[in-house]
């Protein structure tokens, strides 16, 4: 190699790792990445810095002819900074009409650059080259998912930001609704909303439990003005009333009792109304959280969790490890937690989800069997008969015949 040849890889050598030093992504991991995702979504993936600069590309997005214009730049920064302040990546749209949707790519809680993904307006909203419309939610999760799972971003600091996003959203809620309402009494409100919010504790809905809260503060707040010891002795109440809930649900009543202690010592020194509410909060997601690591623990809650996920997506393209991670478990673990609960296999377990599903549209729709085998997740249509005869003992056009008799 002469020493000009050797100076221009050394250089690029030397650019690319700068770029992967600022960034926080490399090009292999990147080209994984983009091709994971535009495998599964159709959409283009870049890698840029947190202005906005494009570092990688792997879709038209870095091609276009206003790709180094100041103000596509600044279209690719604020989806960094949206995704940062969300905790999730939200759709805004760039000067070219190109619709984007970005996570911040962090080391610790610097934000080195964004991966940023991208698609024509047409394809989101309409589908195009026989592909449907994006499921924008889940487009957006999957690319945080993506960048969680490869360490490229702090997912403990965008979890915060969907907690925080949440709870303002509640907030919000209640504060319409308690204006647009009855202004009830502050036992009147206690004696109605408690068993909602002691059912909501129970089952472990922590969203449902976040807005009946809020409701119970938005009314404490309104009554009892300035009385502040009246507000802490009704929190206090609740909390030994919700801890002793989440005991009933499983927590362990050791730090149940726990929870209780600390509570009464730090409401005791709590001097303001925000900061009574924030403690409340506090209590909630710590009980909560308590309930939580219990039923990880529970082979019964994991399963019926994992076969939740199963449920709802069976007729999408996943694999085993995509619902053992859902249910937050290894792969083998789950594989070994339903041959011993269930005594099936994932696969047996996917394709009776499918024929089930496969069946009742058989019976509710006139839908084509070809049209039906690629809706319940079957590459083609004869091996969709094969399964479907395995599972029914009869054929998907005969099962469809009986039903209408």
């Amino acid at each position: 190699m002469d020493i000009v040849k050797w100076y221009e890889v050394t250089w690029e050598w030397f650019r690319m790792a700068q770029h992967h030093a600022k960034s926080g992504i490399d090009r292999a991991g990147f080209a994984k990445l983009a091709g994971d995702y535009g495998r599964r979504w159709g959409a283009g993936l870049c890698a840029t810095m947190p202005d906005g600069s494009i570092v990688f590309d792997s879709g038209p997005c870095g091609r276009c002819a206003a790709a180094c214009e100041p103000e596509c730049a600044e279209a690719r920064a604020f989806a960094i900074s949206e995704g940062l302040r969300w905790g999730e990546a939200s759709m805004t749209v760039c000067p070219a009409r190109r619709m984007l949707w970005a996570v911040p790519l962090m080391c610790n809680n610097e934000v080195l650059g964004g991966l940023i993904a991208n698609a024509t307006e047409e394809r989101v909203l309409y589908g195009e080259d026989d592909l449907p419309p994006l499921d924008i939610p889940r487009a957006c999760s999957e690319l945080r998912a993506l960048a969680e799972e490869a360490n490229l971003t702090n997912a403990a600091a965008l979890a915060e930001s969907r907690r925080r996003y949440h709870d303002e959203q509640q907030r919000a809620h209640a504060i319409h609704a308690f204006k647009s309402g009855l202004h009830y009494s502050i036992r009147e409100l206690y004696m109605r909303e408690e068993p909602a919010l002691l059912a909501a504790i129970r089952s472990g809905d922590r969203r449902a439990a976040r807005e009946i809260l809020n409701r119970l503060l938005m009314t404490v707040h309104y009554h009892a003005r300035d009385r502040l010891d009246v507000v802490r002795s009704i929190f206090l109440e609740l909390v030994v009333t919700m801890s002793r809930t989440a005991v009933e649900a499983g927590a362990e009543p050791e730090e149940s009792l726990g929870i209780n202690y600390r509570s009464m010592a730090e409401a005791s020194a709590i001097s303001s109304h925000e900061e009574l509410a924030a403690w409340l909060r506090q209590m909630l997601e710590g009980i909560m959280d308590a309930i939580e690591r219990h039923r990880r623990k529970d082979p019964g809650f994991l399963l019926f969790e994992a076969l939740e996920f199963m449920r709802e997506r069976c007729c999408e393209s996943i694999s085993r490890d995509d619902v053992a991670a859902a249910a937050h478990i290894s792969p083998s673990h789950f594989s070994a937690l339903i041959r011993r609960e269930s005594g099936s296999t994932f696969t047996d377990l996917l394709n009776r989800m499918r024929v089930d599903r496969a069946a009742e549209m058989l019976a509710r729709t006139d839908k084509p069997l070809a049209t039906i085998a690629l809706e319940c997740g079957f590459r083609d249509q004869s091996y969709f008969t094969k399964v479907f005869k395995r599972y029914r003992n009869t054929t998907p056009l005969r099962y469809r015949r009986g039903a209408g008799e």
